[in-house]
């Protein structure tokens, strides 16, 4: 079984270099394929320290969030197994599908941790992924992050982001309000290229306020954050999809997730 459905038709022409390829998109997967599917529910290591955010599918219905159960799939999340026998969470999502949050961007497939931590100690979140993209030029999203919990709203102090086949980390010095940059400034750390179907890890770990962000057991990056982010307030981790394209494109695209690990002090 491939991981993204999709039929391509050559539209032949007397002229072989002017081949055109016409590629029909099939989002989701029908109901059949579903029932044939299976919770993942077996590849945590404590499940109760998860919930998965999704969209209502309406604008109105906003995001929804469900707790990782023994028999829990949809269409946005499940199981799934390639090949050589490897198991992954499969998060699937259309960039256009309707429900988001109050104060997100756009519309996420997402796992957030249940469990909160402080910059005082070490924590860390870890994983491998690889993903699949109906359209991998156009599509943005975020593939793993932590959050704090401010007075006016959660901020991303950390974000995984892919693309046009690069991975960036993109890090903001938020202050207690959740709105007000420390340094005015967001900083982009180069994690790397990325291909479709290339499975890379990648790790954020805490050590008080300095971050260290690696890829394929190299570090990438280190960051120290600002003396004005707080370090009593609550952060959460969070993996799988989170699209940054804001104007709801026509794009399907599915991360395949698997040795999600956190660490908490």
């Amino acid at each position: 079984m491939t991981s993204l459905l999709s039929v391509s038709l050559i539209a032949c022409t007397n002229d072989d270099s002017n081949a055109e390829l016409i590629q029909m998109e099939y989002n989701y997967c029908t109901q059949e394929e579903l029932n044939l599917r299976e919770s993942p529910y077996r590849l945590f290591a404590n499940p109760n320290l998860w919930s998965l955010q999704y969209p209502s599918g309406s604008v109105d219905g906003g995001m929804k969030t469900t707790p990782i159960t023994e028999d829990y799939k949809s269409k946005y999340f499940s199981l799934y197994k390639n090949e050589n026998g490897n198991e992954y969470l499969r998060f699937s999502l259309d960039a256009s599908d309707q429900g988001k949050s109050t104060n997100g961007s756009s519309v996420r497939a997402e796992l957030s941790s249940t469990k909160s931590w402080t910059l005082t100690g070490k924590n860390a979140l870890s994983y491998k992924f690889y993903l699949t993209s109906t359209d991998f030029s156009q599509a943005r999203f975020t593939v793993g992050q932590f959050l704090q919990r401010c007075d006016s709203k959660d901020s991303p102090l950390c974000r995984i982001e892919v693309e046009n086949g690069s991975i960036t980390a993109k890090v903001i010095n938020y202050e207690k309000d959740g709105t007000t940059k420390a340094d005015s400034t967001t900083h982009n750390y180069d994690m790397g290229i990325v291909r479709q179907n290339q499975e890379v890890s990648i790790k954020i770990a805490l050590d008080a306020k300095t971050m260290t962000l690696w890829r394929d057991s190299k570090i990438m990056a280190t960051h120290t954050f600002h003396q004005n982010v707080r370090s009593d307030y609550n952060n959460y981790f969070k993996a799988g999809i989170y699209y940054q394209n804001k104007y709801s494109p026509k794009i399907f695209s599915e991360i395949f997730m698997r040795d999600l690990e956190v660490i908490f002090d």
